[in-house]
This record gives structure tokens, sequence and C-alpha cells, in this order.
């Protein structure tokens, strides 16, 4: 069993498709070795083939493989190039073996990083000056040797910069990957933002809607009998609510339809100049409401004006649903860096207070709020602002400040 383990490792390797860069390298060194040995002829045809001769040619033929092997075994390559070029160069062979060290001191030099990177080209550069002062007796030897040795260590230092520059370029391809991957991470967080957006308009439409048809039709049901006009009156205001509530969710629906729509019309973004049309909406539930409109009224970036407008709107809503018939006040307040909108109501009946006792407590600070009193948190968080939200004599305030510009956010809200 153990024998058919190297048969399969031959088959495997010779069967697999071979690296197109160690063919070359065996190219390179077929004409390396023909190059090697007609230059240590010419160098030694005066003389006999002895057993020196032999050695030299075995030097240069194992010199010349190393070539060859030098991408698969970079380091032995280079330990067996450097021996054959001291014992070449020692017997008087061609000098120009060199050129083999050089080759395998790249490939070691380009494939790994070395602590002590210097001892490597200088060992082998002690060998092959050593081979040369040994072998050569010419009164030349001193710039053979310095030659020789200026070849080994230009190719070690080739390798060493294009070590370096395979390393930049895979520090480029790693940033580059990694922009590419916090980009795709800001484009889901945008995403997951715009979800949130989108939650957040569609929880005040349908819930500020439905509370005000809710709150008529209970009114229509009780008066069903007595007062036949206000139940058609009734009536009238749940199709018109229906009706707003369906179009505001069509334009929202357009908007999520068309990516790139550019057209206002198809964007639901009401605003503070629509104060008047929500205060008549929640007086018709039976809310007695005041408006009390203070400073000059101005247009507000788009943003601040739809989420100041939800959150007057969702303050409303749940005065009407925790409220009931009561009354109440919605102040907006124009200053100079930003706008204020404060919702107060003067509580329930006494029945319904002690009904409602429990859901208003939950909107005190440090306890849990309901997802209105979340979602006008969230939207004053997004421009700098702060909301306040807890009881208010026998009734409720809700009080929120946003944001109109870049300035550094107001320690207190305004009383």
């Amino acid at each position: 069993m153990s024998g058919i383990v190297p048969v399969r490792r031959v088959r495997r390797f010779l069967t697999r498709r071979p690296r197109p860069l160690v063919l070359l390298d065996f190219a390179l060194a077929a004409l390396l070795c023909v190059g090697l040995l007609w230059a240590d002829g010419l160098s030694d045809a005066d003389r006999a083939v002895d057993g020196a001769h032999v050695l030299r040619v075995v030097g240069i033929v194992l010199a010349a493989l190393t070539i060859a092997a030098r991408r698969l075994r970079p380091r032995s390559s280079f330990a067996v190039a450097s021996l054959c070029a001291f014992v070449v160069s020692a017997l008087g062979g061609a000098p120009q073996i060199s050129v083999c060290v050089a080759l395998t001191a790249y490939t070691v030099a380009a494939t790994a990083e070395y602590a002590l990177w210097w001892v490597r080209p200088g060992v082998a550069s002690l060998l092959m000056a050593a081979g040369v002062s040994i072998g050569n007796d010419s009164s030349g030897w001193v710039a053979v040797l310095v030659a020789n040795v200026a070849i080994i260590c230009v190719g070690w230092f080739a390798g060493l910069a294009a070590r370096e520059h395979r390393n930049r370029i895979i520090a480029t391809a790693e940033q580059e990957a990694e922009r590419e991957r916090q980009q795709a991470a800001r484009v889901r967080q945008a995403a997951v933002d715009e979800r949130l957006v989108i939650a957040r308009e569609l929880h005040d439409i349908v819930a500020h809607s439905m509370s005000l048809i809710a709150v008529r039709a209970g009114v229509a049901r009780m008066v069903m009998d007595s007062d036949p006009a206000q139940v058609a009156e009734t009536l009238g205001i749940v199709e018109t609510t229906t009706r707003q509530a369906l179009h505001e969710m069509r334009l929202l629906v357009e908007v999520l339809r068309h990516e790139h729509a550019v057209d206002p019309a198809l964007t639901p973004t009401p605003g503070l100049a629509d104060a008047a049309a929500l205060a008549d909406q929640i007086r018709s539930a039976g809310v007695d409401l005041r408006l009390d409109v203070r400073g000059t009224a101005r247009p507000l970036p788009a943003a601040v004006d739809l989420s100041a407008y939800r959150i007057a709107q969702e303050a409303l809503t749940n005065v009407v649903r925790h409220a009931g018939p009561t009354r109440a006040t919605l102040r907006i307040e124009y200053r100079a860096e930003d706008v204020v909108i404060e919702v107060t109501d003067s509580g329930p009946s006494a029945p319904r207070r002690r009904k409602d006792a429990a859901l208003r407590s939950a909107a005190e600070p440090g306890t849990t709020a309901g997802h209105g009193l979340i979602g006008m948190r969230e939207r004053t968080a997004l421009f700098d602002g702060h909301l306040r939200a807890g009881p208010h004599g026998s009734g409720f305030r809700v009080q929120a400040l946003l944001r109109t510009g870049e300035v550094q956010p107001h320690d207190h809200l305004v009383g």
C-alpha cells in the first residue's frame, strides 16, 4: 500500500495541467544549460577531458535544473545553485553560472519575507567569490569576481522589488474590496433607514385616520336613532378622512414604485402649512382644539416641515384616542433656528381618566413608550431636537423642538 502513494503522486504530477511559467522555466533552463556548457567548452578547449571536466559539466547541468524547479522549490533551488556555482567556479569553469544563482535568488526574494534578508545573498556571494578566487588565476579575476557578485545581488534585489510591488497590488485590491464592502453596508443601512421612514409614515397615516374614524363611528352608533342628521354628518367625515388616508397611502406607494421619481406631486409631504386643516379634522372628532401660532411663519426645510407636521398629527391623534372629547391646544412657535410643537390637553373625564391611566403612564420618561411616542422621539432626534411627553395637570403635554439649521443643540425646550 505504501508503494501506491508515490505512484499516485507521480501520475497526478504528470497528468495535471502544467503551469505556463513552469514550462517557461524549463525552456529557460535548457537554453542556459546549452549556453553554459558551450562557454565552459570554449574556456577548456585546450585541456583534456578529466574528472574536473566531468564535475564541471555535472555542476552546470544541476545549476540549470534549479532554474526549472525554482518556482516549485525556491529555497532548495537557490541553495543548490549556489553550491554548484562554487564548485564550477573553483574548478575553473564558466563564471557565467552566476546567472543561475541570480535567477533562483530572484525567486526566493520574491516569494517570501525574511528577518535577516541579507544572509542568503551574502552567503551566495561569498561562495561565488571564493570559487572565482580559487579557480581563476588570470590577472582579471577581481573584475570577474565583482561582476558575478553584482549579478547575484541584482537578482536578489530585483526579487525584493517584485515582492514589494506585488504586496502593493494586493493591498490596493484589499482596500478596494473594503471600500466595496463599506459601500454595500451603507446601501443596506440606507435601505433600513428608508424602511423605518416608510414605517413611520404608514403608522402616522393609518393611526391618525383610523382613530378619527373609530371615534366618529362610535358617535354615530350612539346617536343613530336620536339624531339622524349627526349620523349623516359623521358618515361624511368618515368618508373624507378615509379618502384622504387612501390618497396619502397611494402617493407613498407611488414613491416606492418610482425610485427616481422627481415629480413633487408624487411625494406625500404635508407640512405645518396644513396645520389648520389638521385642526379641523381633530375638531370633527369632538376635541375643542385651539390653534396657537407664534412667531413669523416661514418655509422650513422639507424634512423638518414633514416631521413637525407628523409630530403634531400623532400627538393630536393620541388626544383623540386617550382623552376623547376634551379641550386641547396646538402651539406652533417659529424661532430663528428651530421650531417648537406643543400639544396640551385637559385630560379625559373622570371615568375615562381612570381607564386610560395605565396607557398614559407608559409615555412618561424612563418607562416604555408606545410606537407613536417612539416615532416622535426618532423624528426629533433626526434634527438634533428634543421631545418631552408627560402628565400636565389633569391632562397630558407633548413638546417637541426641531432644529432648522446647523447649530448647536439647546439645553432646554421652551416652557
